[in-house]
């Protein structure tokens, strides 16, 4: 069973690589988002039962079929951090994905049915109109949650935020540097500060904030609500025990999958660190859809969805600020000292793969040779921490966000022990949510808007930024690739400007910028791989698996995962 669901994502993979190949095409042809349906907005009727027909008089009365549900209980891993999505505090995780992708609109988004690049309910049309400019023409009658217009004016102000590196939001990493222009009332064009062939398919992380609202707001107020465009609206938070949400019964669906009008009223998003918990409360009814329950509990819910992602389970190291980690000899010594097979079939019964590289394959730049995993090898690891002149009075922190992925904690400790057989000093931190985001967003992109930091580039000269103000040693991700080019790695852990990164070289983020203005084909390819194979023979980071996700649901609940883990609840429906 697992292995054919595993062939069909590699069927999505090859499917997805073809397409964005087809996509993208050569920067001289204008890219165009399809052409919409004719808006219609969403009926309060889709909420009402479904009239049953009279019984014919000379048959018995029979009962009327019961009304499908319309509440939904979601249960994450985590409670959200915030649900600002205009701080680092809203991840691109499920945690985080009603502040992500269910309150909030992007401007793209890459269909969970065809992967072509759609545009969702804000958006008529694009076009690329300059190598470093894209011209989006908005659609009439979108409006804020709170009713503030959709205009261009208005998508300025989330596309200006969105677009500085200095906030760390999520999706700069994969447009990079960007800013609104206003054309007419609803027309904007996105302005990229380099050559951005790629662009469209970028925003699918693009967030949006009603921006009169957020200009008077508290920062109390903008971390506990977000008014957004989004299919459903945020109405309460009680901490520690769930937030509610209704749909939005003026969202404009077009004939994307992923922009239908909802047809589940309310929903309820609530926390269980435990995936066994997860799953008993699917099991008890308690929940409706459950995430990551893992392959071991699969079989204790009423049905489950087992699902491929883009993600990449990872060790970032700090390899500005640790004294030992600065030290290539050290990092290679630390990638050999784990035996990433044998936790993973301890672990996962072998079915999770060990990974080399911090994209999945089928990414753009990532090879057959900087994507092998590294050998198991604890006697090199230990000859060459000694030839790197390893000082174990310097340890070295083990930082891991608490139900993540499933079993990550138990598969650091693991890592921790291996690292203590070569003679490593080592401590395992597992982190709340909000404390890991403070770890995670403690890097070089904190500089980028202190005066000379973008002309010298000499982020491990300065002394460690806040939130933690310290070396983050090592902390641990499960960092995704939607679009499948490492221009998002590029930008996200492999730069100078983005907070999650602890690489910063002047030589490397040249190469970074250049492969990242270069148009689709066997040059950008080239220019990719060059920077992946930096990445990996400089071991930046260790890579462990591509992560694989198992949800658990409710019998009677319609859905199919995306290909990474993220999630639309206007695309669920009851049976």
């Amino acid at each position: 069973m697992i292995r054919i669901r595993r062939s069909n994502w590699t069927v999505h993979v090859v499917l997805l690589v073809s397409l964005f190949l087809m996509a993208c095409g050569a920067a001289a042809t204008p890219t165009t988002a399809p052409a919409l349906a004719t808006p219609t907005p969403m009926s309060s009727d889709v909420f009402k039962p479904t009239p049953t027909a009279a019984a014919k008089p000379t048959t018995a009365p029979t009962v009327a079929a019961a009304p499908a549900k319309n509440t939904i209980v979601l249960v994450t891993s985590n409670e959200p951090a915030s649900m600002n999505n205009w701080t680092t505090r809203c991840a691109s995780n499920l945690a985080h994905t009603m502040c992500g992708d269910t309150v909030n609109e992007p401007l793209t988004w890459i269909d969970s049915k065809t992967f072509e690049v759609v545009p969702l309910s804000t958006v008529e049309r694009w076009e690329q109109v300059e190598p470093n400019r894209w011209r989006f023409t908005l659609r009439k009658g979108v409006k804020y949650h709170n009713g503030e217009e959709w205009n261009a004016e208005a998508a300025k102000v989330s596309l200006d935020v969105n677009g500085d590196s200095g906030n760390g939001l999520d999706s700069f990493s994969y447009t990079g540097a960007i800013s609104g222009q206003v054309v007419d009332p609803y027309t904007v064009d996105v302005v990229c500060k380099a050559n951005c062939p790629i662009l469209a398919r970028g925003m699918l992380f693009s967030k949006f904030q009603a921006p009169a609202w957020y200009k008077t707001a508290t920062p109390e107020e903008r971390a506990r609500k977000v008014i957004s465009l989004g299919p459903y609206k945020q109405l309460e938070w009680r901490s520690g025990i769930d937030i509610k949400f209704e749909a939005n019964k003026d969202y404009l669906p077009n004939k994307a999958f992923d922009a239908q009008a909802p047809t589940i009223r309310n929903v309820t998003q609530t926390w269980r660190a435990e995936a066994l918990v997860r799953s008993a409360m699917v099991t008890a009814g308690e929940a409706d859809w459950a995430e990551d329950i893992g392959f071991e509990n699969q079989s204790k819910v009423p049905a489950a969805k087992v699902s491929g992602t883009t993600e990449v389970y990872a060790a970032v190291l700090d390899t500005m600020w640790h004294p030992e980690l600065k030290k290539q000899k050290v990092r290679l010594a630390l990638a050999h000292a784990i035996d990433c097979e044998a936790i993973a079939k301890a672990l996962y019964g072998g079915v999770v793969p060990c990974l080399g590289s911090i994209s999945v394959k089928g990414t753009i730049g990532i090879t057959e040779r900087n994507s092998k995993p590294r050998d198991y090898n604890p006697t090199l690891a230990k000859q060459l921490l000694k030839e790197a002149g390893y000082d174990p009075a310097n340890k070295i922190n083990l930082n891991v966000q608490s139900n993540r992925v499933f079993k990550d904690l138990e598969f650091m400790e693991a890592v921790a022990r291996y690292f203590k057989e070569v003679g490593v000093a080592t401590e395992f931190n597992a982190l709340d949510l909000s404390k890991y985001t403070d770890v995670r967003s403690s890097g070089c992109g904190q500089f980028t808007n202190v005066p000379g930091y973008k002309e010298a580039l000499d982020c491990a000269s300065r002394v460690p930024p806040a939130p933690i103000s310290m070396s983050s040693h090592i902390y641990t991700t499960s960092t995704s690739n939607e679009v499948l080019d490492m221009n998002t790695q590029g930008n996200r852990r492999l730069g100078c400007f983005n907070v999650n990164s602890r690489v910063c070289y002047a030589d490397l983020q040249k190469k970074i910028d250049i492969a990242s203005a270069t148009p689709s084909g066997p040059e950008r390819v080239r220019l990719w791989t060059e920077v992946a194979d930096i990445a990996y023979d400089e071991v930046y980071f260790i890579p462990f698996f591509h992560n694989q996700m198992v949800y658990g649901m409710a019998k009677n609940l319609d859905w199919e995962p995306l290909y990474s883990p993220r999630l639309r609840v206007n695309t669920m429906k009851f049976k």
